[in-house]
């Protein structure tokens, strides 16, 4: 009976002891949530930064070192070029003997300048000569005076104007119908060169100033009607002057010296050859310039200034390897 009653208070003291320890054990995962909320997250990796561009580099090309300011100078400039070659006889003529008979006498000289009036010799007919040949020196007069409407002299004249650079005949020389006599040039022209570099171009109707190499004094006005760069040679040039004042005393095939002008411009930008950049047969430089909107690939330029980049000026007797001319 004790028995019963021991197991029946037991029972009745494990009732409330369960009911306060169950809702603790259900409470417990709660507060490990609330404690886990609790705890700070771990940091997420941050992402990689994005990689800034640099700002634009000189071109390898280019080294700024040792270039300084200049101005580009407002002047005047002359180009002339001297030049050397020799006359030749284009677009000649000859003078043929009208008929047989002999040349008399010559009234005209080598290399003079003959026009249609100028007469250049007489000729007589065969009868004509044979008469003269009779007569004494002093009945030649009466001679020719007595058979002037039968026999008379025939005047030598040339067609055109030109330059007398061919003669055949002596005087008293017998000639049939049709032999040569003389040979006119109605144009002499200077076949040329420039003897120093020219870096200027060259342009048709330039003018040259030629005088003969031996006698400095016989001077001549040329103009330019054609030319050639030598090959292998861009700085000099095979040159066709043509003499524009045709006048006695020029010789065929001589030399003669000269001045050709190229150009002259007045109150021009001027640039020294020095500080130029070439490339590809093309001309460049290093020139200031303002520009309007920019962007980090582009920019707008709006104008060019007189102010460009040269190189360093070397100290005064400063030799870049041999000792050079500039022209």
């Amino acid at each position: 009976m004790k028995k019963r009653l021991l197991s029946a208070a037991l029972l009745l003291l494990a009732a409330p002891l369960a009911a306060q320890t169950a809702p603790r054990s259900a409470k417990k995962p709660a507060a490990k949530a609330r404690a886990a909320a609790a705890k700070p997250a771990p940091a997420k990796p941050a992402a990689p930064a994005e990689k800034q561009r640099e700002p634009a580099k000189t071109p390898p090309w280019l080294d700024l070192d040792g270039l300084f300011q200049k101005n580009i100078k407002i002047g005047d400039i002359e180009v002339f070029t001297p030049v050397t070659g020799v006359t030749t006889a284009q677009d000649t003529y000859d003078i043929f003997a009208p008929f047989e008979g002999r040349v008399e006498d010559m009234q005209a000289e080598l290399f003079e300048y003959v026009t249609p009036k100028t007469i250049i010799g007489r000729m007589v007919s065969t009868e004509m000569a044979a008469l003269l040949d009779a007569s004494t020196e002093e009945d030649r007069g009466q001679t020719e005076r007595r058979w002037k409407d039968v026999y008379q002299y025939f005047k030598i004249q040339p067609e055109t104007a030109g330059v007398l650079t061919n003669i055949y005949v002596q005087p008293k020389t017998r000639v049939l119908r049709g032999d040569r006599l003389f040979t006119v040039a109605r144009k002499v022209i200077m076949i040329a060169k420039n003897t120093e570099p020219l870096y200027s171009k060259l342009g048709k109707g330039m003018t040259a100033e030629i005088e003969h190499k031996r006698d400095p004094d016989n001077k001549y006005s040329t103009v330019l009607t054609d030319f050639v760069t030598l090959k292998g040679s861009p700085l000099f040039n095979r040159l066709w002057l043509e003499v524009t004042d045709m006048k006695g005393g020029i010789k065929i095939g001589e030399q003669f010296d000269g001045t050709l002008f190229v150009g002259r411009s007045g109150n021009a930008m001027l640039l020294p050859r020095s500080e130029l950049l070439e490339h590809g047969g093309k001309k460049f430089m290093l020139t200031e310039i303002k520009t309007g909107l920019e962007t980090e690939e582009e920019l707008e330029i709006l104008e060019h200034t007189s102010v460009y980049l040269a190189p360093e000026p070397k100290a005064r007797g400063e030799k870049d390897g041999k000792n050079k001319k500039n022209r």
